[in-house]
């Protein structure tokens, strides 16, 4: 019983020593609302949300999106924030993904919960996936940022990837390749978005 008692102990105690002194850097720009860059040049990609687009290919931006960087730099910029990463660290643009601390302030579930962006579960990056829903739920019901912009549903039926936790048309190229055991159909949009699927980009949805 003793020994169990000290192994709590000691993971206990290096827990609290690695998180109080984990390396901070300070933010020297913030890019849109769930990107930014450090000190060091190098570009972190908040893990878990996405906030609306700054640039899009048509020009201007999606709804929401100034705001929502404007409030990511008020949150971080010249700030020092702590990185904490999940399964993957980098994405296949090389940036690193983690989850975003300044001193007690979770900024990505900040984020999310006032409605300056939407939760994305990528697994195998799921770390905070409860409680990014959990906060995306309550700003939903309260039509909170992003969520006050209202979307018509355009299809009967919209098919779900359990695995990748993206939303499909269902004349998606992409949908026709999900297996069975990964297909799930929903009614609307919204029934998907609220348990944390996001919108295919290529059928655009």
């Amino acid at each position: 019983m003793k020994r169990i008692f000290f192994w709590i102990l000691t993971f206990f105690l290096f827990f609290s020593y690695s998180h109080l002194y984990a390396k901070e850097y300070v933010v020297t720009k913030v890019i849109d609302g769930d990107t930014i860059q450090l000190e060091t040049g190098e570009i972190v990609r908040y893990i878990g949300i996405d906030a609306p687009e700054l640039y899009v290919k048509n020009g201007g931006s999606e709804f929401y999106a100034k705001e929502a960087a404007r409030y990511n730099k008020k949150l971080v910029f010249l700030k020092k924030v702590r990185l904490e990463f999940d399964v993957e660290k980098k994405d296949q643009h090389g940036r690193l993904l983690a989850y975003v601390f300044v001193k007690n302030t979770f900024v990505n579930g900040e984020l999310v919960k006032l409605g300056y962006a939407k939760a994305l579960i990528k697994p195998p990056n799921i770390k905070y996936k409860d409680m990014l829903l959990t906060y995306q739920k309550k700003a939903m019901d309260e039509e909170r940022g992003l969520w006050q912009e209202k979307k018509k549903d355009t299809e009967t039926t919209y098919i779900g990837n359990k695995r990748t936790y993206v939303l499909h048309r269902p004349t998606c190229p992409l949908a026709k390749k999900i297996s069975e055991k990964n297909r799930i159909i929903f009614r609307n949009r919204m029934d998907a978005i609220r348990i944390g699927y996001s919108p295919c980009k290529q059928c655009k949805l």
